[in-house]
């Protein structure tokens, strides 16, 4: 008879714990077979482990190394065509110009017309240098100039003009008399008044200001005058500040922890902007990307301003006279450093490692440090002054190629290379048939949504282009080639985002009418407002659409509480009513509704009617896709063309000018198509009305979508079944989430899959618990800020008597003591700030009811008043003593609303069990759903409906296991190894199980595709009645047994617990890192110096290393193994190489060719060795592969459970959070001997590292007797020094003890290697030494 059994998992971003244990708790266990060449046939192994792999990677890197890779490619393509263009006129003049231009790049002895790089001759090539300093002065003349040139020149100036041809962000003509400040400008204080409620305007001397010659703090200052509202340190100021260039720092506006420091030419200002997003939210976005434009417009002024009147080449002659004037600065400058400073002449002008002007124009020098530098040497030296002041006003030695480039668009550029084709084509006429086709590769650009130009779909998984025939693509030919409307649909296809929800839909525009009123909607849920009896009123249905009429329809700009409270004075006649859930404004609008009917100007009332009618609805949710999608006003223009009849041409030329950006989360199937069953109401329609008796629900969309007595819960689970023809593969390539969650997925389904071959059927349950990522948290405001607030509005005096900081206050005791106002919050005595050790923090609603260890259920009382609370909330008296206090702490938000509801609750009635119940069990994140859902369908596809008696698949929150760890003392510490991951694992399966038996009745709520046949909350009191306690784990605490109802115990303190202490502490667990094999770039992409061309690799075919330089480091795909013959006696010698993944094509093709040409001759036979392949030696050392010429430890330290017990204390050591850990470890103070003691001797065994054991034994008895904190830390510290993987320096008592690689690989043909599979439960072992004969 088979018996059931459980597989727990933990699955995480680089790991996967799992357990195999059956009923009554026991780890399954059995004699597994070994295969290979070693005398050990079975070992005997504990079905547990910790699957270990390399984090998932985003394709950002492998992303923009392609798009560098085409770009490059599309500049070589340009420059062909034109050569074609040219190539046979320019062969009557001159047959070997193309040549010489190609040699260029070579050295002198490599070339075959030498000795000039343009002209056939040294004198012709001088001549044209100093006729033309740079390319700029050239294309000045070219324009300008109605002669005849040399066509060779020609082709110079019009390829530079190709190469470089300007950014593309403006459609149409650009006016290059006026660069749109005062129009960039505008739109800018547009944004920043829609964000601030206060109008601001233009005024015309702001604009001269921006342009002109002061330095960037002045012009900040200056500008400030016209805005006396905003200070210089408002928000307003820093945008001024990042406009003008400068740095703007926005720690002090948005009360950040850290400095956020902006500034637009930095190359991480993208990254910047991004992380500033994530804390202070996306509504804030349009405001930097129109100061943005506002910086992009003043610098491109500047560019193209010059002072020759009548020239068509403002950009040449600009940087003609910026050549001019570098010249002439250049010699004052030299001339004043040798009259007054000739000390630093070599440091200015010859030296290029300094920061002078050596290090500027030829070395790595930026024109930041360059500018930084000379302040440095030259201040308080006479007559410095003009150079520092243009240094000021960046303005001094400015060299033509900057970053500042970037901001020229191509029409700048196009309106110098069409005045070159006109002025010359009079001379030469084949350039009236050539130059409408330089013109078309000019302008071309392969617009973003039709892709790459691959030939077929199939062959690049990154195209989706859809051709009408199959010749090559030339700008002139594009439309007819390219089915340029079939490739915008598929675009809009791919990059329209999946609902989290319901994985088959699309998301809608974050612009979205629909989606803007779900946002509306949403957001009004959680709003109150105190009536005239000063009773808290959720508002009903109507009130609800009342306010989205009158306040979000009518108004433009953000709705504040004031415009709130306003409102309710009109309508409802309640004065300065108290708002609740906004702080100062919502954030949702209703901009897109606002937007139509200010395009609309004229007809507004007939686009009022269009909008309100629901047949209209999907044509304005599908323009605003269009808008949302494409940027081209062309494509815009012709997508929208479908709708001329119902809103005319005119109207839909004011559409095209809109363009909107993001995405929101949901799809208009999720908000606003599947229905609940019993009432056939949409998320939306409750969102707008869920009124009841006594008061509203007001349930949000995520409280919607998970109660139990709607339908939507189960509808979305319906809704997420995968398609039978989808691999698993592509199933969880296309769930939500990070590459690096997915491959956590992808390795757990393997674990499942080859634990359930081994056992031979399939699991009674499978439970799964998942990390959660490295969520960036949003918006977490400083404590200490709120404090000041809070203290200040309540009259205290307390931060000026007791100060303090924001490290400080990470501490919980002294927080919670600030937090009430230095008084006990259930008598209201004055604490003292001295003893708080000696309080005790209070748990508001018990542990017995719920485990919140938040910061809203806790409190600082004095030990003896807690005692008269016991196991319950607070007494009706203290509630009524305290309960004006508390409500001044909740008016100054010292106390979120949610605590004081706990603390007022007065006694715990059984749905506040029951819900503290479903808190703790109900796992809500989608990912963990997305998973129980794909292990449903692959292990439930025979069974019908969704109520299977199958395999279960349980979802477990993390909490559980960590409360459970808590209260029996079964502490881990991840430094000390993986093992932990199985651990948790085997507590997972163990928790599930005995909850399941404990509380059949609950398993609707963590139990996937399971559904409720009954009222839960019915059934949820009856367990709370029945169960005074309502933490779900409480019971494990008693004494008594408990039996299922057939009888038979499943939990005994007395004697369950052992045996899972005993599981714990065997340390059997299949250890396995997944072995990788390398992909990716071929090198380091740095050009290595040709003075070292040893192991360099050509940059280009047949290009000399010895005179190029070359590439570096090559990437090792695998390392290999084998024998070979040496010399000229054939004497049989061992190697290991690496294949690098440049020639892995070449050694797989044909091994012993490619090894003989490496210099190992006769090579029969090899064994494949990939990254992290495992190999042990006789005495049980164990190391992981980490390439041909490295290794890493492999082997688990262990420790005993009092020792870890004391480490885990040590991790928490602090007397004011902590003082049980506080006392534990002053207690046991001399077990840190013990783990030295265990430290060593495991190091002595298997790390190896004899210098080191030495200088850890003579610290540790110089420090012994030291604080006792700094004991703690270093011992946790310490573990580094034997944990898996590679070696690594760490510290102990303050001193940094090195490490070093294991660099040498001799030693692997004295070991045995093991293939593990994923589980580690099948192993193949291979002795090295015996595969082949032969020495090292």
């Amino acid at each position: 008879m088979t018996k059931d059994y459980t597989i727990g998992l933990d699955i995480g971003t680089n790991s996967v714990g799992w357990a195999v244990l059956t009923d009554d708790y026991q780890l399954m266990k059995r004699k597994m077979s070994v295969h290979g060449n070693t005398e050990k046939k079975k070992i005997k192994k504990n079905f547990w482990g910790a699957r270990l792999f390399d984090e998932g990677q985003t394709a950002e890197f492998r992303r923009t190394k392609r798009t560098n890779r085409r770009r490059l490619a599309r500049r070589k393509y340009r420059l062909s065509k034109l050569q074609d263009l040219f190539a046979e006129e320019l062969c009557k003049q001159d047959d070997c110009f193309f040549v010489r231009l190609e040699e260029s790049f070579l050295v002198p002895e490599e070339k075959q017309y030498k000795p000039a790089s343009i002209f056939p001759t040294l004198e012709e090539e001088k001549e044209y240098y100093q006729k033309y300093p740079t390319i700029y002065h050239l294309r000045q003349k070219l324009v300008d100039s109605t002669e005849k040139e040399d066509l060779r020149l020609v082709y110079l100036a019009l390829a530079h003009l190709l190469k470089y041809r300007g950014h593309f962000l403006f459609e149409g003509d650009l006016d290059t008399e006026n660069t749109s400040i005062e129009e960039s400008f505008r739109v800018f204080l547009e944004q920043y008044s829609k964000q601030s409620d206060q109008p601001l305007i233009v005024h015309q001397p702001v604009l001269t200001i921006l342009t002109d010659k002061l330095s960037k703090t002045k012009k900040v200052e200056e500008i400030l005058k016209y805005y006396p509202t905003e200070k210089i340190n408002s928000f307003f100021a820093q945008c001024l500040k990042l406009i003008v260039g400068n740095q703007a720092n926005f720690k002090r506006i948005f009360d950040l922890e850290a400095e956020v420091k902006l500034q637009f030419s930095k190359e991480t200002y993208e990254e910047d902007l991004e992380s500033l997003l994530e804390k202070i939210g996306d509504e804030y976005l349009d405001i930097f990307l129109q100061a943005k434009k506002v910086h992009d417009a003043i610098l491109l002024s500047e560019i193209i301003s010059s002072t020759v009147k009548h020239t068509k080449a403002k950009l040449s002659s600009g940087m003609v006279e910026r050549y001019e004037r570098h010249k002439a600065d250049l010699a004052k400058f030299k001339q004043f450093v040798k009259e007054n400073v000739p000390q630093k002449a070599t440091v200015f002008f010859k030296d290029t490692t300094k920061n002078g002007y050596a290090g500027y124009i030829k070395g790595k020098t930026t024109q930041e440090e360059f500018y930084k530098f000379v302040k440095k040497e030259l201040s308080g030296v006479v007559g410095s002054e003009p150079f520092l002041e243009k240094i000021d006003q960046e303005t001094f030695l400015l060299k033509q190629r900057t970053y500042t480039n970037g901001v020229i668009p191509h029409q700048v550029h196009l309106i110098e290379l069409k005045a070159i084709i006109d002025q010359q084509k009079q001379h030469y006429p084949f350039l009236e048939e050539a130059g409408p086709k330089i013109i078309a590769l000019f302008k071309f650009r392969i617009p973003y949504y039709v892709g790459p130009l691959a030939k077929e779909q199939e062959a690049s998984s990154f195209a989706w282009i859809e051709r009408k025939t199959a010749e090559k693509i030339n700008p002139w030919n594009f439309s007819e080639v390219v089915d340029i409307e079939k490739s915008a649909m598929r675009f809009i296809q791919r990059m329209t985002k999946q609902d989290t929800y319901l994985p088959t839909e699309k998301v809608l525009p974050k612009n979205s009418l629909l989606y803007q009123k779900y946002m509306i909607f949403n957001e009004l849920t959680k709003v109150s407002y105190k009536d005239e009896r000063g009773v808290k009123q959720y508002f009903s249905g109507d009130e609800k659409q009342q306010i989205f009429k009158q306040l979000f329809q009518k108004e433009r700009g953000k709705i504040t509480v004031k415009k709130l409270q306003n409102f309710l004075y009109t309508h409802y006649h309640i004065e300065n009513a108290q708002i609740f859930g906004i702080e100062k404004a919502f954030n949702a609008s209703y901009s897109t509704y606002h937007d139509f009917m200010k395009l609309a100007k004229t007809n507004q009332k007939a686009m009022q009617e269009w909008l309100e009618q629901p047949e209209m609805e999907p044509i304005f949710e599908d323009i605003v896709k269009i808008l949302t999608i494409f940027e081209d006003r062309q494509m815009i223009k012709h997508q929208l063309s479908k709708y001329q009849e119902v809103f005319g041409e005119k109207l839909l030329k004011e559409f095209a000018r809109k363009h909107y950006t993001g995405w929101g989360r949901f799809s208009a199937k999720l908000i606003h198509g599947i229905r609940d069953r019993k009432t056939n109401k949409t998320i939306l329609d409750y969102l707008i009305n869920d009124d009841d008796v006594p008061a509203n629900r007001n349930r949000n969309l995520m409280q919607l979508i998970n109660d139990e007595h709607l339908s939507f819960k189960e509808e979305i689970a319906k809704a997420t079944v995968f398609s039978k023809h989808k691999s698993l593969v592509d199933v969880i390539q296309d769930l939500p989430g990070s590459p690096a969650i997915k491959k956590g997925i992808w390795q757990s389904l393997k674990i499942v899959e080859e634990l359930i071959a081994i056992i031979g059927y399939k699991p009674k349950n499978i439970v799964i618990e998942m990390a959660r990522e490295n969520q960036k948290t949003h918006r977490t405001s400083p404590r200490l800020k709120a404090l000041e607030n809070g203290l200040k509005q309540i009259g205290s005096t307390l931060l000026k008597e007791q100060p303090t900081d924001n490290k400080a206050l990470q501490k919980e005791r002294l927080y919670l003591y600030y937090l009430q106002n230095g008084r006990d919050m259930y008598t209201g005595e004055p604490l003292e700030i001295e003893n708080l050790h000696q309080y005790e923090v209070d748990h508001i609603i018990p542990r017995s009811f719920i485990v919140d260890n938040s910061i809203d259920n806790k409190v600082l009382v004095a030990s003896k008043q807690n005692q008269k609370k016991r196991d319950d909330v607070p007494k009706k008296q203290i509630v009524n003593e305290q309960r004006i206090f508390w409500n001044q702490l909740k008016e100054a938000k010292l106390i979120s609303p949610k605590k004081y509801a706990y603390l007022t609750k007065i006694e715990l009635t059984p749905e506040d069990k029951a819900r503290f119940i479903q808190r703790q069990l109900v796992e809500t994140r989608q990912i963990t759903k997305h998973v129980a859902n794909i292990l449903h369908q692959s292990f439930n596809q025979e069974e019908e409906g969704t109520d299977c008696d199958g395999v279960q698949i349980i979802t477990l929150k993390a909490t559980l296991t960590s409360q459970f760890r808590q209260t029996f003392g079964l502490y881990k510490v991840r430094e000390i190894n993986p093992h932990h991951h199985a651990h948790d694992a085997y507590l997972n399966g163990f928790i599930a199980n005995v909850l399941l038996k404990r509380y059949p009745k609950l398993a609707p709520e963590f139990v996937y595709g399971k559904y409720v046949k009954y009222s839960l909350a019915r059934e949820n009191k009856a367990t709370a009645k029945k169960e005074f306690y309502s933490n779900i784990l409480k019971f494990l605490e008693s004494d008594e047994p408990f039996c299922d109802e057939n009888g038979e115990i499943y939990w005994e303190k007395s004697h369950h617990l052992p045996r899972i202490k005993k599981v714990l502490s065997s340390h059997q667990v299949n250890v396995v890192k997944k072995v990788e094999q390398q992909k990716g770039g071929f090198y380091k992409e740095t050009v290595n110096s040709k003075e070292k061309p040893d192991k360099l690799i050509e940059r280009k075919n047949n290009w000399d290393v010895t005179k190029y330089g070359g590439f570096g480091s090559p990437v090792i795909a695998y390392a290999i193994a084998f024998v070979y013959a040496k010399g000229k006696t054939q004497k049989k010698t061992r190697a290991i190489e690496g294949i690098t993944i440049m020639e892995q094509a070449a050694f797989e093709k044909d091994p012993t060719t490619f090894l003989k040409e490496k210099g190992f001759p006769q090579v029969t036979e090899f064994i494949k060795l990939p990254k992290y392949t495992l190999f042990e030696f006789d005495n049980g050392r164990r190391r992981f592969l980490a390439s041909h010429k490295e290794s890493q430890k492999g082997n688990p330290f262990i420790l005993s459970d009092q020792l870890v017990t004391l480490l885990y204390h040590a991790q928490h050591y602090d007397k004011i959070t902590y003082q049980e850990s506080f006392d534990y470890v002053n207690t046991h103070l001399s077990d840190f001997s013990a783990i030295l003691t265990e430290v060593l001797a495991f190091a002595e065994k298997y790390t190896l590292a004899d210098k080191n054991i030495k200088r850890i034994q003579e610290l540790y008895e110089e420090n012994k007797y030291g604080e006792t904190s700094m004991i703690a830390q270093s011992f946790l510290q310490l573990l580094q020094f034997n944990a898996i993987g590679a070696p690594a320096d760490f510290k102990f008592f303050g001193v940094t003890i090195p490490r070093k690689r294991y660099t040498s690989l001799t030693e692997i043909w004295d070991a045995t290697i093991i293939y593990q599979s994923v589980t580690g439960l099948y192993e193949t072992r291979i002795r090295m030494g015996d595969l082949w004969a032969g020495e090292q």
